[in-house]
């Protein structure tokens, strides 16, 4: 019993336990089938469900939570063993009560709090949770001895329960305590592809990729190898997505300080830095995989946290390229800063339908990126100045490129290689994907309607006669709003392949873009033309939406799937204790459970 004076103390610690205990809501499954449980005295019996054990067993670590406040408080702790400091006491239903039900016959080793802080050994009492949802003074089962109520098929009947809150009944009042996510958030997760019915699909995750670069096989396959073994083993393979992404953003700071016109010329050591920050973050993306086999970190997440991070940097990283080639806020500028998105998009639209990333003997992230470095090296040596001089210069073929300046050149090589290589090699390799299936193969050129709308929006806003954004030199706040804008876009196209989840047609943040690309040309429609001010402030204002909306997002979305596979998205997760009453042989055969691969570290992180 607690006094008065200790009600308010134990409902505050209650409180901060529950919330520390990082339990987010989730949905449990109910056992189809009704069962009779009496109380310790037995004079009284509870009609009972009992709920499966959760994914992220947060049943568990409520409990404990539970107990840690009861223990502070010299307080009997649930499900604890007779022989503990601490009696026992049940659980039935939606509250605690002080007594024991008869017939239930834990097998307790000892709890993480009974043992001490430092135990990382805890009883797994997942057998003994569930729902009270009648009772009766009068024995139920009679002289059958039958304590089991059928309820139909197991296999036709799918009893979930959303938990979000805590409910302690202490004396006659009931407190009820929100989990860490309130109830717009959780209806959220459901929208976002990471109710349990999506996620359930991570354990079975396989990544695969087909890499043809010879480069990559023959050369940079053995500097991977070598540098991953640089990398201490308490680093965890996102933490190292995450460092190559500060090159960028820290060459991003850089550019803005010193070169914000994009034009330049700048110091030599800057276009030295994008070329060094450029590499890095080439390099940590290929090794964050080979450093998730390591330290046997490696699941879905890691896929979408580095293709995550792949789909901010198209429009980072190529701005760092836009001014080592001195093109300034110009057409050109605009095209060499945003042409990326479009390889990036088709590719993982192609993985949606393969479940495959194709890379080609010529691709992006391998030689793309060796030339891009180049061409920033020569920059720092020679000066941005170089790009604009002709080709003649450099290559003695004045029939073939005329009085034509290597910026001249670049643009229709950078788009041909993509309209007429990369487009078709990805619409060819969805198509056999949809043939060996035995799907349709126009509907999935509906999938394209985003890119669209991305592509002519921008072109529509930055391009228009009207826009003063190029004129004042906003390219770099617009990259920044557009890193978000395409980066939701495209992860949540990974995260609806990896849970094989609809193909994802639309994001809030394209709503934004299409009402600049109207605000860039109201003269057109015959409304006055907004002033320089007001359509700062809008792109300002769709920077800090985007930001927050994407931000928003992502932790939605990493949070539930950290919960859902028991694992850790920046730190190593520990091994988890093995459990000496858990069967050794998974109901499909595999020695180990699939949900117990997720958590060790069996599943692949990335390409090799």
């Amino acid at each position: 019993m607690l006094a008065t004076h200790q009600r308010q103390p134990f409902t505050e610690s209650l409180q901060t336990a529950v919330g520390e205990s990082g339990v987010k809501p989730y949905v449990a499954l109910a056992i189809p089938a009704l069962r009779w449980v009496a109380n310790y005295e037995g004079n009284r019996w509870f009609l009972v469900v009992h709920v499966k054990k959760p994914p992220g067993d947060q049943m568990n670590k409520l409990l404990r939570a539970s107990n840690r406040v009861a223990q502070n408080l010299n307080k009997p702790c649930l499900y604890v063993p007779q022989n503990s400091p601490a009696a026992p006491v049940a659980v039935h239903g939606r509250h605690s009560s002080s007594k024991k039900h008869r017939g239930s016959k834990p097998s307790f080793s000892y709890s993480e709090d009974v043992q001490g802080p430092d135990s990382q050994v805890y009883e797994d009492m997942s057998d003994h949770f569930h729902i009270s949802i009648g009772w009766t003074l009068q024995d139920p089962k009679g002289n059958s001895g039958a304590d089991t109520v059928g309820i139909g098929s197991q296999g036709a009947i799918k009893l979930e329960l959303a938990i979000e809150t805590v409910k302690a009944k202490i004396g006659n009042a009931i407190v009820v305590l929100p989990l860490a996510l309130n109830k717009i958030l959780w209806l959220d997760a459901a929208h976002e592809c990471v109710c349990e019915d999506a996620l359930v699909h991570l354990k079975s995750y396989k990544y695969s990729s087909v890499d043809k670069s010879l480069i990559s096989r023959y050369i940079l396959k053995h500097y991977w190898n070598g540098f991953v073994e640089l990398l201490p083993l308490w680093l965890a393979p996102n933490m190292v997505t995450l460092l190559g992404f500060f090159f960028i953003l820290a060459d991003i700071i850089l550019l803005e300080i010193f070169i914000p016109d994009l034009v330049g010329p700048a110091p030599s050591w800057l276009y030295y830095s994008f070329a060094f920050g450029v590499w890095m973050y080439s390099t940590m993306d290929n090794v964050d995989g080979k450093q998730a086999r390591r330290t046997g970190q490696s699941s879905g997440l890691g896929e979408l946290f580095d293709h995550g991070i792949d789909s901010l940097n198209c429009t980072l990283a190529s701005l760092c390229e836009t001014a080592a080639l001195g093109l300034g806020s110009s057409p050109k500028g605009v095209f060499t800063a945003l042409i990326p998105c479009l390889p990036m998009f088709f590719s993982t639209w192609e993985t949606y339908h393969t479940h495959t990333l194709y890379l080609g003997y010529f691709n992006g992230p391998t030689e793309g990126l060796i030339i891009a470095c180049s061409m920033m090296i020569a920059s720092g040596y020679y000066g941005p100045q170089i790009w604009t001089q002709p080709v003649t210069d450099l290559v003695n073929w004045p029939a073939i490129f005329g009085e034509a300046s290597v910026i001249d050149v670049w643009i229709p090589v950078i788009f041909s290689t993509f309209l007429f290589i990369h487009l078709p090699a990805c619409v060819l390799n969805v198509v056999k994907a949809r043939r060996a299936q035995k799907l349709p193969i126009a509907p999935v050129f509906a999938e394209w309607l985003p890119i669209v709308i991305f592509t002519a929006s921008c072109t529509a806003w930055l391009y228009s006669p009207y826009s003063t954004l190029l004129r004042d030199n906003r390219l770099v706040l617009f990259c920044l709003a557009m890193s978000f804008v395409f980066g939701r876009m495209t992860t949540k196209i990974i995260l609806a392949h990896l849970t094989r989840q609809p193909f994802p047609m639309w994001t809030i943040m394209l709503f934004p873009l299409m009402g600049g690309a109207v605000l860039g040309n109201l003269p057109r429609i015959g409304l006055p033309a907004v002033t320089a001010a007001v359509e700062l402030w809008y792109l300002r204002a769709y920077f800090v939406f985007a930001l927050v909306v994407y931000f928003r997002w992502a932790l939605l979305v990493i949070n539930a799937i950290c919960d859902y596979l028991g694992i850790n998205c920046l730190t190593i997760t520990p091994k988890a204790a093995p459990n000496p009453r858990a069967s050794t042989k998974a109901p499909n055969g595999d020695a180990v459970s699939k949900a117990q691969q997720a958590a060790n570290g069996s599943l692949t992180h990335k390409k090799d």
